[in-house]
Parts: C-alpha cells; sequence; structure tokens
C-alpha cells in the first residue's frame, strides 16, 4: 500500500473496571464530626483473588473528606474476581474481605464499604471509631507495620515542630507533627498492628 493508506483494527469497546469505595484512616477521621480532616489521595491495587495474588492495575482516588468516597477507574482490568487492596501514605496496607470480589468491566460501578463492619477487610484489620471502621494509621515508612521505626519518624518530626501539607508523620493531618500523632502510632504500636494479607 503507498500514499496515505493505513491498516486498522478494530478490537471492539473497552470498558473500563470502576470501582467506588468508602474508606477511613483512623487518625484523620473525627467521629465527632463524621468528617475527614481533609480530602485525600488513596491508591487502589487490584490482586488477584487467587494465590499468588498478583497486581492487576492500579489506580488512584481522592477520598472525599464527607462522603468518605472515591471512585478508582482501572484502565488495564477485565472483569475477574480480585482483592482491593487500600494504599494511603501513612496507614497499613488493608485488604478487602477474604475470598475477593466479582468485579465487572462492563462499564457498571462496582461499590465496597470498608466502614460498615471490621470483616469488610481481610482477617478483620480495622479499629472502630464512633460507629464506622477505620484502616489504622502510624505506618508512615510504609513498611506494612506500625513499630519503633514510625515511631522514631514522628519523635522526631515532633521534636523539630515539623508543619506542613501532606507530611507522612502528622497522621491526624492538621497540619502539625506533635503528641496526638504520637499517641495514635504508641497505641497501635503497643497492639502490634500490621498488614494481614491472604
Amino acid at each position: 500500500m503507498g500514499g496515505n493508506s493505513a491498516i486498522s483494527r478494530y478490537i471492539g469497546p473497552v470498558s473500563n473496571v470502576k470501582v467506588s469505595a468508602t474508606i477511613l484512616m483512623e487518625a484523620m477521621y473525627s467521629a465527632g464530626t463524621n468528617l475527614l480532616a481533609r480530602k485525600d489521595n488513596v491508591k487502589m491495587y487490584l490482586r488477584s483473588a487467587y494465590s499468588p495474588y498478583a497486581i492487576v492495575d492500579s489506580a488512584t482516588a481522592v477520598i472525599d473528606s464527607v462522603t468518605h468516597t472515591g471512585l478508582f477507574t482501572f484502565n488495564n482490568a477485565v472483569s475477574g474476581k480480585y482483592y482491593l487492596v487500600m494504599k494511603h501514605f501513612n496507614t497499613i496496607e488493608t485488604w478487602s474481605k477474604s475470598g475477593g470480589e466479582t468485579i465487572l468491566g462492563n462499564g457498571t460501578t462496582y461499590s465496597y464499604n470498608f466502614t460498615t463492619s471490621a470483616s469488610q477487610a481481610f482477617g478483620n484489620n480495622m479499629v472502630l471509631k464512633g460507629t464506622k471502621y477505620c484502616i489504622y494509621s502510624g505506618d508512615p515508612n510504609q513498611d506494612g507495620i506500625v513499630d519503633g521505626a514510625d515511631g522514631s519518624l514522628i519523635d522526631t518530626d515532633a521534636f523539630n515542630i515539623v508543619s506542613g501539607s501532606y507530611i507522612p508523620t502528622d497522621l491526624d493531618a492538621d497540619g502539625i507533627v506533635d503528641a496526638t500523632d504520637y499517641a495514635v502510632f504508641d497505641n497501635n504500636a503497643f497492639n502490634f498492628i500490621g498488614k494481614i494479607t491472604p
């Protein structure tokens, strides 16, 4: 073929996998006002529901401070059975309930609410605040466990009066690293909080 010719192949309509997820971060959530301290980015991984639980796709969404919900759109996933894995920059990685979720890539939006019951997380790995379940705070180094390494980071930043936006050691998102952040860490470290996976 010459000139301006081209060969095209039609592969059919593309439908994204969409998940609307409701989630709360322990230290950022006020049970009294039912608000998060701010809107915040959370990354969700779709992992196969079957061993070795490979990552299929990931997406980032903003969790609203009022509705506690964000819309995650996955461009490289198809219909299947998945674990929904939530990652926030200073909380414990949290997986959806045992067995995974069947999600269709047909243009519809799948809804999942982590806040209604501890059993919505794999291994019941959440904490109750007021009437809502939250993912555990206190892992600013993101190694999957709340321990002395996290405490050291928080303690150093509190000593240096670190302030500003989106500081991993500012667990409650009030703009300054202080004793309130350390208290959340200390409680979760005492209780040996860490990620729980299949």
